[in-house]
């Protein structure tokens, strides 16, 4: 019952964001797209870091367009937070830092 009301809320966030780029075809072909996103896709402002909002923006842009398109989200919980990626604990995710960790977690997974 929480994962649905969790899911509900995420999906509502979304859709009242407004994003320009929840309503680009480029932004959600990587939305649909299983793995880990560009990460100019992250960067909504372009200033070369991925702040927490941007970071719980696109997750629940890409949650959003997941769901409209069909998609089971089993594993939505466990998706990873931006606290994983900020090695520094700037409380920002750089590009050097988002590569080293997406790195890092593709050996951990082989």
């Amino acid at each position: 019952m929480n994962t649905k009301l969790t899911l509900l809320g995420l999906v509502s966030l979304a859709l009242l964001s407004g994003s320009a780029f929840s309503e680009s075809a480029d932004y959600e072909k990587f939305y649909l797209q299983r793995g880990p996103m560009p990460f100019e896709v992250l960067d909504l402002n372009g200033d070369g870091v991925i702040t927490a909002q941007e970071h719980a923006t696109v997750r629940s842009e890409r949650q959003a367009a997941r769901i409209k398109a069909g998609y089971l989200m089993r594993n939505a919980r466990r998706a990873p937070a931006i606290e994983q990626a900020d090695l520094d604990g700037s409380g920002a995710i750089s590009r050097n830092e988002l590569s080293a960790w997406q790195s890092r977690r593709f050996q951990q997974r082989w």
